[in-house]
């Protein structure tokens, strides 16, 4: 097959009037004037690489933490219809139990999934000052709460996100890095330098910048930064942002670009179930459990069900990625946020994030308002 006179976004360029050769479902040659028998007209509408999701709980009215065949398909149903192809299914704090259900579910769909391409753990290792809208009574401490059953799943968890000043965060952070997991800061409550030992034990990215995060403050009559003014000075960190123009505005978004560059910077949907919802009033679950947090549907965003704070998104990597353009951040750059960077960060980048010659045909293709007019998995139209 072969996609034909498109607009192709590369890491580097904006490649106009070029085509992409598909075939065995990979990306088998780029070019102009390609010649084949089956041919699609992009009819000069961007042709970039499916996007990669790296924290999102669901969407469609299914939670991932719901560990069921129904849940996950319409979760995915909602991110393959915005032109994600790649997904890490995100958890939220829960009893133990919970957990363990959802990460042996998740390992056994992985089995014949080709979008999701492991977990994400968001929490229970977390503050209480920023835990934002995971339930509070099954927080933990990694030096007192046993955390091995999360290297048992080492082969499914990509990232685990926890609270770096906590006790044995630092100790945690070592043995999951053991594994190959990805340890990620978030929902904290520390200053410089108490998040530090985590730093260096290896900590390499960072939830959701700026959002449920420890900020500049006073302590012992010194003003000490907090995670998200140091995560702009370390370019060790990557970092997520939610670019939904609610929990971050398009002023600071640019200010974190400047300050890190899109090669360091994943935008990620953090959707909630509610994603692609009516907003009807309806009020929905934060993961699975019968005391789960309750959300509902707020100004363009998802809300506590007392309205009082952000609960997650229900905005799509795709439309993100738009709202950087919108806010004046190039077009190969804000691309790079929602596909080849949270590709490196979840160790994917070799087979997905980019439009390169040998790597999975995964295409989004989206008219000039940036719409999404067709998106292929591995070569087959999904959309």
């Amino acid at each position: 097959m072969i996609i034909k006179n498109g607009k192709v976004i590369t890491p580097d360029e904006v490649l106009d009037g070029f085509d992409l050769r598909i075939e065995e479902g990979l990306i088998k040659e780029i070019g102009r004037s390609l010649t084949g028998d089956q041919t699609v007209d992009a009819d000069g509408a961007y042709i970039v690489p499916g996007f990669v999701d790296i924290h999102t709980h669901g969407g469609c009215g299914a939670d991932f933490m719901d560990a069921t065949k129904d849940a996950f398909d319409k979760a995915l149903g909602f991110h393959l219809g915005e032109g994600t192809t790649t997904v890490v299914a995100t958890s939220c704090t829960a009893p133990k139990d919970s957990i363990v259900r959802f990460l042996g579910f998740a390992k056994e769909y992985m089995r014949r999934s080709r979008v999701v391409a492991g977990v994400h753990l968001e929490g229970p290792y977390l503050s209480v000052r920023n835990k934002g809208a995971q339930k509070e009574e099954y927080l933990a401490v990694p030096a007192t709460v046993d955390y091995s059953y999360m290297l048992d799943y080492a082969d499914v968890i990509k990232t685990v996100t926890i609270s770096p000043e906590l006790p044995g965060a630092a100790e945690m952070t070592t043995a999951l890095l053991r594994t190959g997991i990805t340890v990620s800061g978030g929902h904290d409550d520390g200053i410089y330098p108490e998040f530090m030992p985590t730093i260096e034990a290896g900590m390499s990215h960072l939830t959701h910048l700026y959002c449920a995060m420890s900020e500049l403050r006073f302590k012992d009559g010194i003003r000490n930064v907090g995670l998200r003014e140091y995560a702009l000075t370390d370019d060790r960190l990557t970092v997520e942002l939610i670019a939904d123009n609610r929990h971050i505005p398009p002023h600071l978004a640019r200010l974190v670009l400047r300050a890190k560059g899109a090669d360091k910077v994943a935008v990620v949907s953090d959707s909630l179930r509610c994603a692609g919802c009516p907003k009807d009033g309806a009020v929905y679950k934060l993961g699975a459990d019968e005391n789960a947090q309750l959300v509902k549907i707020g100004d363009g965003v998802a809300v506590t069900a007392d309205g009082e704070r952000f609960a997650g998104s229900i905005t799509s990597v795709r439309q993100m990625v738009k709202n950087l353009i919108d806010a004046g951040i190039g077009v190969t750059d804000a691309v790079k946020t929602g596909t080849i960077t949270p590709a490196k960060i979840i160790g994917e980048d070799k087979t997905v994030g980019s439009i390169e010659i040998g790597k999975r045909a995964n295409i989004a293709v989206l008219d000039t308002d940036w719409n999404l007019a067709g998106v292929y998995l591995d070569g087959t139209r999904m959309k």
